[in-house]
């Protein structure tokens, strides 16, 4: 529990430069000459903090969306500033950006760079209109999720390792993060279960999940769950989480077992 609350500190310290941003109204940019090449199926493009962003298929209103989404995760406090440089320099290392397409039927990761790192998003889960607290039983914005998964498991997970690695390297050299998932699933499990043991409260239960996107999963899940991100879609939380009322279980009734 206390791994997932620093989390919420940690994502509110996130960033590079000083220089003001052009955000909200004016993000598009020109990509990096090394991935030039993807604007010929990706024609837009983002790089809030030097992170790219590339789209097709997006309307403005969904991809200026989606690149004020990052930058407001990178500069929570919007003055301008990225909040932790040695996150930002992490994903920027390791290539990482977005390749966002209209379907995902049509993902084109055929036409990503060499090199580039990308985190998929679709036009078509992309909903502005019930982002974050104005969310719905039935509408919920991806843009926050996908772009997150982006954020943790290509920047924090890697600069702050002991903490919130994702990387799955054995039992005996766990993060702590994972051993609170341990923990929460009642179990080690390198692999989705078939059942989960009574008393597990973070069920997760997609089979093409493995190890280090289960913690992904959870990082999501956990950090929106505390920032009351999740009370309207229940149903849906409730897949990931063993639910109470309206309340996810996990936030505040977390196992004390030791794995």
């Amino acid at each position: 529990m206390k791994v997932l609350q620093g989390t919420v500190a940690l994502l509110h310290i996130m960033m590079l430069s000083c220089c003001k941003a052009t955000y909200p109204n004016s993000p598009d940019s020109d990509p990096p000459d090394k991935w030039a090449s993807m604007s010929t199926r990706f024609t837009q493009h983002c790089s809030p903090f030097g992170i790219s962003m590339f789209a097709q298929g997006f309307s403005k209103e969904k991809f200026y969306h989606a690149c004020n989404v990052m930058a407001q995760y990178l500069d929570n406090d919007q003055d301008g500033c990225a909040d932790d440089i040695n996150v930002v320099k992490t994903m920027r290392l390791n290539q990482a950006g977005m390749g966002m397409a209209a379907s995902p039927s049509k993902p084109y990761y055929e036409d990503y760079a060499d090199g580039f790192r990308g985190q998929d998003l679709y036009a078509d889960e992309t909903q502005p209109s019930c982002s974050g607290s104005s969310d719905t039983s039935d509408c919920r914005d991806a843009a926050l999720e996908e772009i997150l998964h982006l954020i943790t498991s290509s920047g924090v997970s890697l600069y702050y390792s002991n903490n919130f690695g994702e990387c799955y390297r054995g039992v005996n050299n766990r993060s702590e993060i994972q051993k609170q998932m341990d923990i929460a699933r009642g179990g080690h499990f390198t692999s989705v279960p078939t059942l989960y043991p009574d008393g597990a409260v973070y069920t997760y239960d997609d089979k093409t999940c493995d190890y280090a996107c289960m913690v992904t999963e959870m990082f999501y899940w956990g950090v929106t769950s505390l920032l009351g991100g999740q009370g309207k879609l229940i149903i849906l939380s409730c897949n990931a989480f063993s639910c109470n009322g309206s309340r996810v279980t996990y936030m505040s009734d977390t196992p004390s077992a030791s794995q």
